[in-house]
């Protein structure tokens, strides 16, 4: 009897433990970052996707973007990286983090591949597939982050109207695009954090 009263007693210690699990694996298939760079391998100032959901393209006009970086991904997140225009034609795709150089990139967008994941996530087949080429393209999201490397670190600005900042950001001199960036409300996260 005092050993089932101890089992009680236990259960609601159980059922938080499983909670905080669950939730912990829900969190993991979380958004990534897509941030496409002015410069190969990933250098100098980039726009892109800050927390972008599984299934959505991040669509840059056919611009020269020599170099593309997914951020925040993880081994169950299949990336997709776009040439030709928004999401239309397949370059490559990996999984977990990667700065890709070697072309004009114009577009990317995660699916989730580890089954279990991909339950959790609640993206449907349809949705992974929508995106594989523009017109089919059902969702897509217009950068809303601006990156811009400056010594040991980097000047993120989180704006709907990325875009028009970043082309007025390669107007600033480089010696007052830090003080233009803190201006327009930027942060910095220096490397090593």
């Amino acid at each position: 009897m005092e050993s089932m009263s101890n089992l009680r007693g236990r259960i609601p210690s159980v059922l938080l433990v499983a909670l905080v699990l669950a939730l912990s694996r829900l969190q993991s298939i979380g958004a990534v970052d897509i941030l496409f760079w002015s410069q190969p391998n990933c250098l100098g100032q980039s726009v892109g996707c800050f927390g972008i959901p599984a299934g959505v393209c991040c669509s840059l006009p056919p611009t020269p973007w020599p170099s593309v970086q997914v951020r925040n991904s993880t081994a169950c997140q299949l990336t997709r990286i776009f040439i030709g225009g928004g999401c239309s034609t397949v370059w490559g795709a990996f999984t977990g983090n990667v700065c890709a150089s070697g072309a004009r990139f114009t577009g990317g967008l995660w699916v989730p591949i580890c089954r279990r994941r991909q339950l959790l996530a609640d993206v449907s087949d349809d949705e992974q597939q929508a995106c594989t080429d523009s017109s089919g393209c059902k969702n897509v999201m217009d950068p809303n982050a601006l990156v811009y490397t400056s010594g040991e670190g980097n000047w993120v600005l989180i704006k709907d109207n990325a875009l028009g900042l970043y082309e007025q950001l390669t107007n600033v001199p480089d010696s007052e695009k830090v003080a233009w960036l803190t201006a327009q409300g930027a942060t910095y996260t220096s490397k090593t954090e």
